[in-house]
């Protein structure tokens, strides 16, 4: 008889532990979902390039400070956005796997309309092109070309090492070293010509007479960035 009212009585102790972590694990989840609706109510309301700025540089302290809320990550995001897209800001960003744009700026579906190439360069009429529609007509507001730290395109494009004729990346470097002429052999100032042909790129981006009326407009910014690929941190 006592053994059965012991195992009752520890039966019942587990079950109200169990239903004690379950209740924490609720709040801590519901504390969780309301950190996240709250910044993503915030979120929705980018209509200057100020606020797409500020957007874009909180979630980067965020990712660095590694306290990302990871907005927008959800179903219900996929299905708001499925009949449209109207991201507020758009990044030429390099094809190198440690700049995920979307994760540095600590944002999510629908937020960032990415264009990546390697060496992010958008001397050629096809990467023009998705800049084009980013500007005219998604109507981004902020228009980013993100340089990064020990960026591949870049340091083959300044290495004077021979490069093979039937390769189409002797091609891609070419394109690229002529955005960077001054830093060609000289492998010590890699981050100088990384950020040199960034600024290429915002300097090419900036002869459409489009971009330039609503820069003028104050309805668009367009900057060129660096990111850090051992903080994580990005400088404009």
């Amino acid at each position: 008889m006592m053994k059965s009212v012991k195992m009752s009585v520890f039966a019942a102790a587990a079950l109200m532990m169990t239903g004690c972590a379950s209740e924490s694990q609720r709040q801590a989840e519901n504390v969780s979902v309301g950190k996240v609706q709250g910044v993503e109510s915030q979120l929705e309301a980018v209509s200057t390039p100020e606020q797409a700025m500020t957007r874009l540089m909180e979630g980067n302290a965020r990712y660095v400070a590694d306290s990302c809320l990871f907005p927008h990550h959800n179903h219900k995001r996929v299905e708001f956005t499925a009949p449209h897209q109207a991201p507020f800001a758009a990044v030429v960003g390099c094809s190198d796997s440690r700049v995920p744009v979307e994760l540095i700026f600590d944002q999510g579906v629908g937020d960032i309309f990415v264009i990546r190439t390697a060496g992010n360069s958008v001397n050629g009429d096809l990467v023009m092109g998705s800049v084009d529609y980013a500007v005219e007509h998604l109507g981004v507001k902020a228009l980013i070309v993100l340089g990064h730290e020990s960026c591949g395109g870049v340091t083959g494009a300044i290495s004077e090492e021979e490069k093979d004729d039937d390769s189409k990346v002797d091609e891609l470097l070419g394109v690229i070293r002529s955005d960077v002429k001054p830093y060609v052999g000289k492998l010590d100032s890699l981050d100088l010509a990384v950020k040199m042909n960034a600024n290429a790129q915002v300097e090419r981006i900036m002869n459409s007479k489009h971009v330039k009326a609503l820069v003028a407009e104050g309805k668009l910014v367009v900057k060129a960035g660096y990111y850090n690929v051992h903080t994580g941190k990005v400088d404009f």
